[in-house]
């Protein structure tokens, strides 16, 4: 009885020693995926400002990388606003206020996200991204006098401006 118990042992630390080469395998894996990805992006980034242009564009014009950069700074924008609103309280704490601000800032960084892969549905996206972007520099404007408010609805406006442009273009 005692072997049987002492086999049964054995086995149980093999088992857990391959569960946890398993586990070390699918980090490398993941480590190794992510370093392609930022290595990608670096080489796109580094071939210049018209790299990503749609074709049958001059220079200049909207191109998939202006859009990418415009969602993340919109992005950065709502969510550093609403950091700023929940200081500032009274009516930039509005429940409706704050939740449109972190939506669109998630949208914004879906939208940046699916244009990074070249989402075969990043017009769906963007033109998502375009109403919320809009309303939520709508709600941004309705809080006057507030020069960061100001600057939140601008921002916004520029990412609903980009993105209903790169809705029906093809990547």
């Amino acid at each position: 009885m005692t072997f049987r118990f002492e086999m049964f042992r054995a086995k149980q630390s093999c088992k857990r020693k391959e569960d946890r080469m398993f586990d070390r395998r699918q980090v490398l894996g993941a480590s190794t995926f992510i370093a392609a990805v930022s290595a990608v992006s670096g080489a796109v980034f580094a071939q210049g400002p018209d790299h990503g242009s749609m074709p049958g564009m001059a220079a200049g014009n909207m191109t998939r990388e202006g859009c990418i950069d415009v969602c993340l700074k919109s992005h950065r924008m709502c969510l550093e606003t609403a950091r700023y609103c929940t200081e500032k309280g009274g009516v930039h704490v509005a429940a409706a206020h704050l939740a449109l601000l972190l939506d669109c800032a998630e949208m914004c960084q879906t939208t940046a996200n699916s244009l990074l892969r070249f989402s075969p549905e990043h017009g769906v996206i963007c033109g998502a991204c375009a109403q919320l972007c809009e309303a939520c520099a709508k709600d941004c404007d309705a809080i006057a006098g507030d020069d960061r408010m100001a600057r939140c609805a601008a921002t916004c406006r520029e990412c609903a401006q980009d993105c209903r442009g790169m809705t029906n273009m093809k990547l």
